[in-house]
């Protein structure tokens, strides 16, 4: 199952180390994914000047292999992944979206670009980063493509606290789990975010989610009108 790039691509499981902050990289607020022996395989720059919240995915010569970035003015929380550095929609690779039902972990519905109507997805994503249960699956979850836990990759300069260890099945696309598991990570860092803003203004945190989920389906043909920047 190659989605991005053919390259990363196993007939054997593998284990990989996604690590934030790293310090295998030149630039210590970098994000970087690592093998069983330390190598680098990937790294994650964030472009904090952009009007999205957009990172860029270099394989270990620095060479963008995809760009993904959640959509502007929107609250359904969509992101979408593109090839290269390229953020136009002929370069869409896939998109992925909150579900609308409310629980108490997120689930990202993932839409390749070719899925058009997007009436079934893909892939999906559940998990939470804080508790290290991550989970990429068939759409239908008869299929696990890759797993977040906490069995430690020992990386030998690497903290533990920072670094979130994955194991993708055989045959999967293993640059398409690393984007979806920090898509995951972005999505639960704001809707914690969101959480705590309601807690201050002494709403129910439960109402304040289930209120903006009801109003994305509201937003989504605005939305995906939309032009890239």
């Amino acid at each position: 199952m190659t989605v991005v790039d053919p390259r990363f691509f196993s007939p054997y499981p593998v284990d990989l180390a996604i690590v934030r902050n790293s310090l295998t990289v030149a630039d210590g607020n970098l994000s970087s994914v690592l093998d069983v022996n330390g190598n680098v395989l990937f790294i994650i720059k964030d472009k904090n000047f952009s009007l999205h919240d957009r990172h860029i995915l270099l394989d270990a010569s620095e060479a963008p292999i995809l760009t993904f970035q959640k959509k502007r003015v929107t609250m359904h929380r969509r992101w979408q992944a593109f090839r290269g550095e390229s953020t136009s929609a002929k370069d869409l690779i896939f998109s992925t979206k909150k579900s609308s039902v409310i629980q108490k972990l997120t689930e990202l519905n993932v839409f390749l670009a070719d899925n058009k109507e997007e009436t079934t997805g893909d892939y999906k994503v559940v998990g939470d980063w804080k508790k290290r249960s991550c989970t990429v699956s068939s759409y239908d979850g008869a299929t696990i493509l890759a797993k977040m836990h906490n069995n430690h990759i020992d990386t030998c300069i690497e903290s533990e606290e920072n670094t979130f260890a994955i194991t993708v099945s055989p045959n999967v696309d293993y640059v398409l789990v690393v984007a979806l598991m920090v898509i995951l990570y972005e999505v639960n860092k704001d809707r914690k975010k969101k959480k705590m803003k309601g807690s201050k203004c002494g709403g129910s945190k439960d109402i304040i989610e289930e209120s903006e989920d009801s109003n994305e389906d509201d937003q989504e043909e605005d939305d995906d009108t939309e032009d890239s920047d």
